[in-house]
Protein backbone atom coordinates (compact mmCIF):
# COMPACT_ATOMS: atom_id res chain seq x y z
CA UNK A 1 0.00 0.00 0.00
CA UNK A 2 2.51 2.56 0.63
CA UNK A 3 4.17 1.58 -2.66
CA UNK A 4 1.04 2.49 -4.40
CA UNK A 5 0.65 5.59 -2.06
CA UNK A 6 4.17 6.92 -3.29
CA UNK A 7 3.99 5.97 -7.00
CA UNK A 8 0.55 8.04 -7.06
CA UNK A 9 2.41 11.48 -5.40
CA UNK A 10 5.14 10.97 -8.00
CA UNK A 11 2.66 10.87 -10.72
CA UNK A 12 0.87 13.25 -9.12
CA UNK A 13 3.52 15.63 -8.66
CA UNK A 14 4.90 15.32 -12.42
CA UNK A 15 1.33 15.41 -14.04
CA UNK A 16 -0.72 17.53 -12.14
CA UNK A 17 -0.42 20.88 -14.53
CA UNK A 18 -0.91 19.47 -17.54
CA UNK A 19 -3.97 17.28 -16.16
CA UNK A 20 -5.51 20.76 -15.35
CA UNK A 21 -4.66 22.81 -18.01
CA UNK A 22 -5.98 19.59 -20.58
CA UNK A 23 -9.18 19.17 -18.10
CA UNK A 24 -9.36 23.38 -18.31
CA UNK A 25 -9.21 23.17 -22.22
CA UNK A 26 -11.75 20.36 -22.66
CA UNK A 27 -14.29 21.27 -20.11
CA UNK A 28 -18.21 22.48 -21.42
CA UNK A 29 -18.11 24.49 -18.05
CA UNK A 30 -15.83 26.23 -16.11
CA UNK A 31 -17.91 25.53 -12.50
CA UNK A 32 -16.68 21.46 -13.74
CA UNK A 33 -13.54 21.81 -13.41
CA UNK A 34 -12.44 20.85 -9.89
CA UNK A 35 -14.68 18.26 -9.65
CA UNK A 36 -13.66 16.14 -12.86
CA UNK A 37 -9.77 17.13 -11.84
CA UNK A 38 -10.31 15.39 -7.93
CA UNK A 39 -12.57 12.59 -9.72
CA UNK A 40 -9.24 12.10 -12.41
CA UNK A 41 -6.84 11.31 -9.31
CA UNK A 42 -8.92 9.52 -7.11
CA UNK A 43 -9.70 7.20 -10.70
CA UNK A 44 -5.55 7.40 -11.20
CA UNK A 45 -5.20 5.93 -7.65
CA UNK A 46 -8.09 3.15 -7.80
CA UNK A 47 -6.18 2.33 -11.32
CA UNK A 48 -3.03 2.30 -9.51
CA UNK A 49 -3.91 -0.01 -6.54
CA UNK A 50 -5.86 -2.81 -8.82
CA UNK A 51 -2.47 -2.47 -11.17
CA UNK A 52 0.60 -4.88 -11.12
CA UNK A 53 2.95 -2.67 -12.21
CA UNK A 54 3.61 0.68 -13.04
CA UNK A 55 2.71 2.53 -15.97
CA UNK A 56 5.25 2.93 -18.55
CA UNK A 57 4.09 6.69 -19.03
CA UNK A 58 2.96 8.39 -16.37
CA UNK A 59 1.26 11.59 -18.37
CA UNK A 60 -0.58 9.40 -20.91
CA UNK A 61 -2.17 7.63 -18.18
CA UNK A 62 -3.12 10.17 -16.24
CA UNK A 63 -4.65 12.01 -19.65
CA UNK A 64 -6.60 8.80 -20.73
CA UNK A 65 -7.86 9.23 -17.14
CA UNK A 66 -9.07 12.42 -17.53
CA UNK A 67 -10.59 11.70 -21.04
CA UNK A 68 -12.91 8.89 -19.80
CA UNK A 69 -13.69 10.79 -16.29
CA UNK A 70 -14.68 13.97 -18.85
CA UNK A 71 -16.88 11.42 -21.17
CA UNK A 72 -18.68 9.94 -17.62
CA UNK A 73 -19.03 13.34 -16.07
CA UNK A 74 -21.10 14.80 -18.89
CA UNK A 75 -22.61 11.49 -19.75
CA UNK A 76 -24.21 11.64 -16.02
CA UNK A 77 -24.72 15.64 -15.80
CA UNK A 78 -26.72 15.09 -18.96
CA UNK A 79 -28.37 12.00 -17.45
CA UNK A 80 -29.08 13.91 -14.15
CA UNK A 81 -30.41 17.23 -16.28
CA UNK A 82 -33.33 15.17 -18.66
CA UNK A 83 -34.34 13.31 -15.01
CA UNK A 84 -34.38 16.44 -12.48
CA UNK A 85 -35.15 19.03 -14.63
CA UNK A 86 -37.74 20.53 -12.77
CA UNK A 87 -36.49 20.13 -9.56
CA UNK A 88 -36.18 22.49 -6.68
CA UNK A 89 -32.07 24.10 -5.92
CA UNK A 90 -30.87 23.80 -2.96
CA UNK A 91 -31.01 26.85 -0.61
CA UNK A 92 -27.96 29.14 -0.55
CA UNK A 93 -25.80 28.75 2.57
CA UNK A 94 -26.30 31.53 5.15
CA UNK A 95 -23.01 33.10 5.63
CA UNK A 96 -22.31 34.67 9.19
CA UNK A 97 -23.28 38.04 9.82
CA UNK A 98 -20.60 38.85 12.39
CA UNK A 99 -17.88 37.93 9.71
CA UNK A 100 -18.75 40.48 7.13
CA UNK A 101 -20.18 44.37 6.74
CA UNK A 102 -23.61 43.24 5.24
CA UNK A 103 -24.16 46.28 2.78
CA UNK A 104 -20.67 46.08 1.00
CA UNK A 105 -21.22 41.84 1.03
CA UNK A 106 -24.95 42.23 -0.88
CA UNK A 107 -23.38 44.54 -3.13
CA UNK A 108 -20.60 42.57 -4.03
CA UNK A 109 -22.41 39.28 -4.21
CA UNK A 110 -25.15 41.10 -6.21
CA UNK A 111 -22.26 42.52 -8.35
CA UNK A 112 -20.60 39.53 -8.72
CA UNK A 113 -23.39 37.40 -9.56
CA UNK A 114 -24.52 40.01 -12.57
CA UNK A 115 -20.97 39.73 -13.92
CA UNK A 116 -21.17 35.62 -13.38
CA UNK A 117 -24.57 35.44 -15.33
CA UNK A 118 -22.96 37.89 -18.39
CA UNK A 119 -20.11 36.14 -18.08
CA UNK A 120 -22.09 32.40 -18.77
CA UNK A 121 -24.03 33.60 -21.69
CA UNK A 122 -20.93 34.37 -23.67
CA UNK A 123 -19.19 32.18 -25.43
CA UNK A 124 -17.55 28.66 -23.95
CA UNK A 125 -13.80 30.25 -25.21
CA UNK A 126 -14.10 33.28 -23.96
CA UNK A 127 -15.38 31.91 -20.70
CA UNK A 128 -12.50 29.14 -20.55
CA UNK A 129 -9.74 32.30 -21.13
CA UNK A 130 -11.57 34.57 -18.88
CA UNK A 131 -11.13 31.68 -16.07
CA UNK A 132 -7.49 30.47 -16.84
CA UNK A 133 -6.06 34.12 -17.04
CA UNK A 134 -7.62 35.36 -14.12
CA UNK A 135 -8.80 32.42 -11.81
CA UNK A 136 -5.71 30.14 -12.51
CA UNK A 137 -3.24 33.01 -13.94
CA UNK A 138 -2.22 31.46 -17.04
CA UNK A 139 -0.50 33.79 -19.15
CA UNK A 140 -2.04 34.72 -22.88
CA UNK A 141 0.86 32.77 -24.75
CA UNK A 142 -0.35 29.21 -22.66
CA UNK A 143 -3.94 29.94 -22.78
CA UNK A 144 -3.45 30.37 -26.31
CA UNK A 145 -1.44 26.73 -26.57
CA UNK A 146 -4.12 25.18 -24.04
CA UNK A 147 -7.01 25.73 -26.36
CA UNK A 148 -5.08 25.77 -29.94
CA UNK A 149 -6.44 29.04 -31.07
CA UNK A 150 -3.93 31.76 -31.97
CA UNK A 151 -2.54 34.20 -29.21
CA UNK A 152 -4.36 37.16 -30.91
CA UNK A 153 -7.71 35.59 -30.79
CA UNK A 154 -7.15 35.37 -26.82
CA UNK A 155 -6.61 38.65 -26.57
CA UNK A 156 -9.55 39.78 -28.77
CA UNK A 157 -11.92 37.89 -26.71
CA UNK A 158 -10.09 38.13 -23.48
CA UNK A 159 -10.37 42.41 -23.86
CA UNK A 160 -13.73 42.87 -25.55
CA UNK A 161 -15.25 40.34 -22.39
CA UNK A 162 -13.65 42.81 -20.74
CA UNK A 163 -14.61 45.93 -22.66
CA UNK A 164 -18.09 44.90 -22.08
CA UNK A 165 -18.08 44.10 -18.71
CA UNK A 166 -16.86 47.48 -17.96
CA UNK A 167 -19.36 49.57 -20.41
CA UNK A 168 -22.06 47.13 -18.00
CA UNK A 169 -20.85 47.58 -14.80
CA UNK A 170 -18.15 49.59 -14.61
CA UNK A 171 -20.10 52.70 -12.23
CA UNK A 172 -20.95 49.49 -9.57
Amino acid sequence: MDENKRLFETIYNRTKENTYRFITAKCYNIDDIDDIYQNTYISVYDALCKKDSEPENYEAFVILIAKRELFRYYGLIKKLTAHFKNAPQPEEIKEDADTFDLEDSVVNKELLEKVNEHLSRMDLTTQKIFFMYYYKGYTLCEISGLLEIGESSVKRKLYGALGRLRRIYGKE
